[in-house]
């Protein structure tokens, strides 16, 4: 979980954009990249992994969620430009739906509870782009796997939620990048947001957001011992901050 530590938001890779800004720093010695392998894929992953995710960032002041395609539908909840943690608001984008007044909308995936919560989106707010990359969660081996595509261009180890305090399961995704203050923090080197929520913790720092990030306690990983956050290798999660856009899905 995120909790109320230090951090600072910075500004991953966009897709469609040349190199970050805010480079995070050189792998270390003592905590190598994972070899990257490529398989065929698997029967479950091979139709995902065919289509890019489809990426929308809102341009506008704010935008608001609708039960349905049309702006007198009921409002789930408003989004500013910018989000809680710094970062500019970003949804996954399902089905593109025409409203009733030739207006385009969108289904996305809110980062809200309950988790999976999806809603309207109006297509004028938002700039839309893709990503070819998403991330998979293994929760037997404890392993993560990157794809591009249909191509598996990195696996490492993690260190998932408890028994009491679970990691969620589902599809969400990256919602914000921050760097912690600190390099010896319990969040290592990078943090990534995530729009999932715990189901345990509802009183920590943005209301129990899931994280993705470093560590500061190396032997933690290949462990279940978080409060639902993933952990991972500093070394690692500097490079998937230095390639991965916000709104890359990842199935957990």
């Amino acid at each position: 979980m995120l909790c109320a530590i230090a951090l600072v938001s910075c500004s991953p890779r966009v897709a469609g954009s040349a190199e970050p800004r805010g480079t995070p720093g050189q792998r270390s010695a003592a905590e190598p990249a994972v070899t990257p392998s490529v398989p065929a894929p698997s029967p479950s992953s091979q139709a995902a992994c065919q289509q890019p995710t489809l990426l929308g960032t809102v341009i506008t002041n704010g935008i608001v969620a609708r039960v349905a395609p049309r702006p007198s539908a009921r409002a789930i909840a408003s989004f500013p430009k910018i989000n809680a943690q710094g970062a500019q608001q970003v949804f996954d984008l399902r089905e593109a739906v025409t409203g009733a007044d030739g207006t385009l909308w969108y289904r996305a995936l809110l980062p809200l509870r309950p988790n999976g919560t999806t809603g309207f989106v109006p297509s004028t707010s938002l700039r839309l782009t893709q990503t070819p990359y998403r991330l998979e969660v293994d929760r037997v081996r404890l392993r993560l796997t990157l794809w591009s595509g249909c191509r598996v261009i990195g696996r490492y180890q993690i260190g998932m939620g408890t028994a009491d305090t679970p990691t969620p399961r589902g599809t969400f995704y990256l919602s914000s990048l921050m760097k912690p203050t600190t390099s010896t923090s319990v969040y290592g080197s990078y943090a990534f947001g995530l729009s999932a929520y715990s189901s345990a913790i509802t009183d920590w720092r943005w209301g129990g957001m899931i994280g993705l990030h470093g560590t500061n306690d190396p032997a933690s990983i290949g462990k279940r011992v978080s409060h639902g956050c993933i952990r991972m290798r500093n070394a690692d999660i500097e490079h998937l901050a230095r390639i991965l856009p916000l709104g890359t899905p990842i199935e957990m």
